[in-house]
């Protein structure tokens, strides 16, 4: 985790955001998704998922995105950590928090987009 969380760090002061999707293409940006795969394969989603507490360089964001995207939870399952919100409602609700930093108009259509993307694709599962 300590290469995850260095990562997000690095792509913050990089401004690189997750849903700069324009970015999506550079090295930096998949080396971090992917990293993020592989610590879910590796410690399991709910593990991984602790990170979304996280305040620093967007880790939460971040980690809310890769969980949803790649992680595959169940829509009902519990995120240990809380105890009563399930994965998929305390990530989106990472993601939709407003942000510190204004983000470009193009970034916050991006997120908008893919959290549409998200609620449709866990409403039909």
């Amino acid at each position: 985790m300590t290469d995850y969380l260095f990562g997000c760090k690095n792509l913050y002061f990089s401004r690189i955001h997750p849903f700069d999707f324009e970015k999506s293409e550079l090295k930096e940006y998949k080396q971090l998704v992917e990293l993020g795969k592989e610590i879910i394969q590796e410690i399991g989603l709910q593990s991984f998922c602790g990170s979304i507490v996280e305040h620093q360089y967007r880790v939460a964001i971040w980690s809310s995105m890769i969980s949803l995207e790649f992680g595959e939870p169940n829509r009902d399952e519990i995120l240990e950590i809380c105890g009563t919100e399930t994965i998929l409602s305390a990530c989106l609700e990472k993601i939709e928090e407003n942000e510190i930093n204004e983000l470009t108009p193009e970034i916050i259509e991006n997120k908008k987009s893919w959290v549409e993307k998200i609620k449709k694709q866990y409403n039909n599962d």
